[in-house]
């Protein structure tokens, strides 16, 4: 091993079926060691213990993931039948019937139907912008059924966007008249801490912040954000946002304005290598963005040469695995150093290989050109002005040119190749770090530079899937069932386009390869157990946690709530707990972001982004089109000041609200208004990626109740067919 240049580095890394972690480290602030950060959780359901001595983080965490308070829910998701044909015009883009439909029943005699309604038009009239519309459904709503304490916190919220700070306070307290349930209160003193943080009374938010910091595990992260941004503008507190930040980013790495706001101070505070790491990740995720691109150019000019050691990048010396049987399978064609966001592999401009055993380079054309020893360095250099790919030796001496494919192969089947230190021109459009390899590796060069193919056997593969998608899964049913998921996957892809130039990349959306050397025995055992087992009738996707309401028919609880779509019911399902069964609950009551999760935009962030796809302007509204059956977004029309955008799918609805960090298409937004324009919104989600297919954290929950892998399987595709490749059994 040559090196890990993660010293205090950030990865350049996203995964976008998962919608996962974008930053799967982070680097401590300043003379801030993240050893004993505010609020770090111990494991299991131990209280947390703050010990930052200051008046702003002197609390104590009292939330346990026994703590009853926290699953109890009494939200009413009661529907009248009378208006499901106007839910289902909202869930099938008929966004003017839907509405108008509504509209029909504001006045109806029968009071639960007209309030209904009432919820209702309040959510889509504030999806359209129209905040004065939408305040008076909801005060409409809350007339017509005084008891009900929804839409007096609906009412409150709404006030908070349109900028009318006081008066939502004093609805956030009426609130506190009619129901003490966790959830409305929660909501409430969010509102309110929100409603001090947008009028600049920072001291204020920050101690109404508190409450959610130390009794709230489901907002953790962004209760920490808003308290290190609150941190900044506070005298004498300004040191504590960088602890805040890194606070945020331990409970949910995807929170993209906490890197944000590091970057900025990072900046103020001239730490070139900070400034450097932090924006150089917000560029990854946003490389077309031109403010991110002149920053990182900026400091990594500043670093010079040494800039790219300080990215997260894996570095190898030697092959690790060096030797590793193989399984006689299908094999497939695997572009390597996928591009983010393309289906498309980079092209490189050099490379360097070392095999652990002989290997040969072997010509389309001219058959064997070179014989290379074990652990003998090669590199590949694309040459401009010859516009062929070089084969040097570890002196720099050209041995080969080729402007044809050519091939390394290894002699022995059970040897390894390590691909290593791979240069690009843009140093963010890929993970370029080291990898091992089986199988063989195939060079293309082309116009630019060149691309590379590794062949491999299905079976030699699928322990490295594994590795990057198992994240913290532990249970070996669980590891298992994946397996069989990844290499149904696997070989269906192999299967649909058996002629083409490559069947994945090492970063496509279901599949992410960082070598074998990254395998661990528990892995190669969960492949070993689970071979020959195949599913058939199913598209076999994976995605990382799950909440109660899949987007399908599976739950992942025995206490499913009376859930039916409708924009309102979104809206309250965004305020619910997770129920105390769910099988995909975490074992640090700390860690729900995966389950439920919130992020702060700015809205000039959404704006920029937008204004790479056409001429928009300012944001003024955000109008979900069409919808899964539950509720999953899966058109956004951005409204702005000079023109609109609908968003076509959920990976572009994510890239577009928070450069890919939303975790899932289940949200609902809260924008702030000034004037006309809106200044940032509250994204408020449950789970991860599309809900469909395994989900990770609850088959890790169905493994520890005692279920084998053949049982997660059937729970999660019940009408898929387990196939037995060595038998030709089907189940």
């Amino acid at each position: 091993m040559r090196k890990y240049a993660i010293s205090a580095a950030l990865p350049l890394v996203f995964t976008a079926v998962a919608w996962g972690s974008i930053f799967d480290a982070v680097p401590p602030a300043a003379n801030q060691p993240l050893s004993a950060p505010a609020g770090t959780a111990p494991a299991g359901d131990a209280p947390v213990r703050v010990t930052t001595t200051t008046s702003l983080t002197a609390v104590k965490m009292q939330s346990k993931l026994s703590d009853p308070a926290l699953f109890k829910s009494v939200l009413d998701y009661s529907f009248p039948p009378e208006l499901s044909g106007a839910a289902e015009k909202c869930s099938q883009g008929e966004t003017d019937e839907c509405y108008f439909s509504y509209k029909g029943f504001e006045q109806d005699p029968n009071a639960d139907v007209a309030a209904a309604a009432n919820r209702e038009l309040a959510v889509l009239s504030v999806q359209r912008g129209l905040l004065k519309q939408a305040l008076k459904h909801a005060r409409q709503a809350a007339k017509l059924l005084p008891d009900d304490p929804y839409p007096v916190l609906q009412s409150g919220w709404i006030l908070l966007e349109m900028g009318k700070y006081k008066k939502a306070r004093q609805a956030f307290a009426d609130v506190m008249y009619l129901t003490a349930d966790f959830e409305y209160v929660s909501s409430a003193k969010l509102g309110s801490a929100v409603s001090f943080y947008l009028a600049k009374d920072y001291k204020k938010a920050a101690e109404a912040l508190q409450y959610l910091y130390t009794a709230d595990p489901y907002s953790i992260s962004l209760t920490a954000y808003l308290l290190g941004a609150s941190a900044v503008h506070i005298k004498g507190s300004a040191r504590l946002a960088p602890v805040f930040l890194q606070q945020a980013l331990e409970h949910d790495s995807n929170n993209y304005a906490a890197v944000k706001l590091l970057a900025s101070l990072a900046e103020k505070n001239k730490n070139t290598l900070q400034a450097w790491q932090y924006y150089a990740t917000l560029h990854a995720l946003d490389p077309q963005n031109a403010r991110l691109a002149q920053k990182t150019a900026k400091y990594q000019k500043e670093l010079g040469a040494k800039a790219e050691d300080y990215l997260y990048y894996l570095r190898l010396e030697t092959p690790i695995a060096a030797r590793v049987e193989s399984v006689d399978s299908p094999t497939v064609r695997m572009a390597l150093y996928g591009l983010r966001g393309s289906p498309a592999p980079a092209v490189l401009q050099s490379v360097k290989l070392v095999a652990s055993g002989p290997a040969r380079v072997q010509d389309e054309k001219l058959g064997t050109v070179k014989n290379v020893a074990a652990f003998q360095l090669r590199q590949l250099v694309y040459n401009p002005q010859t516009n062929a790919v070089d084969i040097m030796d570890g002196k720099g001496q050209v041995e080969f040119s080729a402007k044809r494919p050519f091939t390394f192969v290894l002699e022995q089947d059970d040897r390894t190749l390590l691909v290593r230190d791979a240069q690009m021109q843009d140093l963010f459009a890929a993970d370029l770090s080291d990898k091992e390899l089986k199988g063989a590796l195939t060079v293309i060069p082309q116009a630019g530079g060149m691309t590379l193919i590794n062949t491999v056997r299905a079976e030699d593969l699928v322990p490295a899937l594994l590795a990057a998608r198992a994240q913290d899964v532990r249970e070996e049913e669980a590891l298992r069932a994946l397996a069989v998921v990844l290499r149904s996957a696997l070989l269906a892809e192999v299967e649909t386009n058996p002629q083409a130039a490559y069947h994945i990349t090492d970063n496509s959306e279901v599949f992410k390869f960082n070598g074998i050397n990254l395998v661990f025995p528990n892995l190669l055992e969960a492949a070993r157990q689970s071979a020959g087992v195949r599913l058939l009738g199913a598209v076999p996707g994976v995605y990382a946690d799950c909440g109660p309401l899949g987007a399908d028919t599976i739950t992942n609880t025995q206490t499913k709530p009376a859930y039916a779509f409708s924009p309102a019911n979104v809206a309250k399902y965004m305020l619910a707990n997770p129920p105390a069964d769910l099988v995909s609950k975490p074992q640090d009551s700390t860690q729900w972001s995966g389950v439920k999760w919130a992020y702060w935009i700015d809205a000039k962030d959404v704006e920029e982004r937008l204004a790479q796809k056409t001429k928009f302007g300012r944001l003024r509204a955000l109008e979900p089109l069409k919808r899964t059956a539950n509720g999953r977004i899966l058109t956004l029309r951005f409204t702005g000041s000079k023109g609109e955008y609908v968003a076509q799918t959920p990976q572009e609805i994510s890239f577009l609200l928070g450069a890919g960090s939303l975790r899932s298409d289940f949200f609902d937004a809260a924008p702030f208004y000034k004037g006309k324009n809106i200044r940032s919104l509250l994204i408020r989600g449950y789970d991860t990626g599309l809900g469909t297919g395994l989900c990770l954290q609850g088959a890790q929950g169905l493994a520890k109740q005692g279920l084998n892998y053949l049982g997660i399987i059937k729970y999660y595709f019940p009408e898929a067919r387990l196939l037995d490749t060595k038998t030709g059994k089907i189940n």
